[in-house]
């Protein structure tokens, strides 16, 4: 009977220091595994910063590399379109000379109207690459943001003279602040741009501006397709675009960057960006900027 119990105690005492083992090995093991998957994905996190810094690195110098001929190229475009419509006389030229004339200005034209646009997106990718690197300068000075609207929305080049723009602003009142007005009309004109490309020609843009407290208070509204609620974040992101909407006028479709330029552009006015949109039935752009009072700081 003795010598049952004393095998029955060893025998227990053998399995608890088996069960023992297994669970320090197991803690182990299990301490090995979390230590690799961390160390696993802290590998992958460099690899993407890696490659995102040798995307930002190629997109910079790229951009810098393309601006120079493209400058060159639209010049002598620009100069032969001035050489074929001032110095011909086309009343000394036959019919068909006449014709091959006035199709060469329409290829100048289309073609200097296509340099710009390839401008534009070299410039976006430009401007990707100087927030990325946190090399994007801000040049501060007091501001009339009802002035810089004005002077936006009645510039042809952003706002066809087709569509009807309604501009609210506070009366026998300026609206100051201290920005960079060149940065804050970028922000505006994409805003506009958007309400112009996803909106039909005949309803009307409406563009607002009120002081809310501490803060000026500026929104782009359009009677487009709208934005779903669960796009409204991603919008921001860079290089995404809401799939699915068409753009009814003009022909760039863009590279889903604008709305991130602005969002960087206004937070570092101190300012903040949002979108209130309803499917079918319009999208109201906004951002804020600090009213210039002598409590102001913002360089």
């Amino acid at each position: 009977m003795k010598t049952n119990k004393k095998t029955s105690g060893l025998l227990q005492l053998l399995l608890k220091i088996c069960s023992f083992v297994i669970k320090v090995i197991a803690l182990l093991v299990g301490r090995e595994i979390v230590q690799y998957k961390q160390a696993q994905a802290q590998t992958q996190n460099l690899a993407r910063r890696e490659a995102q810094r040798r995307m930002n690195e190629f997109v910079s110098i790229a951009s810098h590399e393309l601006k120079t001929p493209l400058t060159s190229i639209k010049g002598n475009v620009q100069l032969m379109g001035r050489r074929l419509k001032n110095n011909i006389d086309l009343n000394t030229h036959s019919a068909e000379t006449r014709e091959l004339i006035n199709e060469a200005r329409t290829l100048l034209e289309r073609t200097d109207l296509q340099i710009s646009r390839l401008t534009h997106l070299v410039n976006t990718l430009l401007e990707t690459s100087r927030i990325s690197a946190n090399t994007m300068e801000l040049l501060f000075e007091i501001c009339e943001l009802d002035r810089l609207l004005h002077e936006v929305v009645g510039d042809t080049r952003y706002v066809p003279e087709a569509r009807q723009v309604y501009i609210h602003v506070p009366e026998n009142k300026n609206v100051v602040v201290m920005a960079d007005p060149s940065r804050i009309k970028q922000v505006i004109i994409h805003y506009l741009s958007n309400a112009h490309k996803y909106s039909a020609i005949e309803h009307p843009i409406k563009v607002h501006l009120r002081e809310e407290g501490q803060v000026a208070h500026i929104s782009v509204s359009d009677e487009g397709p709208g934005i779903p609620a669960c796009e409204h974040k991603r919008i921001w992101e860079r290089f995404y675009r809401v799939a699915g909407i068409e753009v009814l006028n003009g022909s760039e479709v863009g590279l889903g960057l604008g709305l991130h330029i602005s969002r960087t552009i206004v937070e570092q006015h101190r300012g903040q960006v949002g979108v209130q949109s309803i499917p079918g039935k319009g999208t109201t752009f906004w951002f804020t900027l600090p009213l210039l009072n002598e409590k102001s700081n913002i360089v």
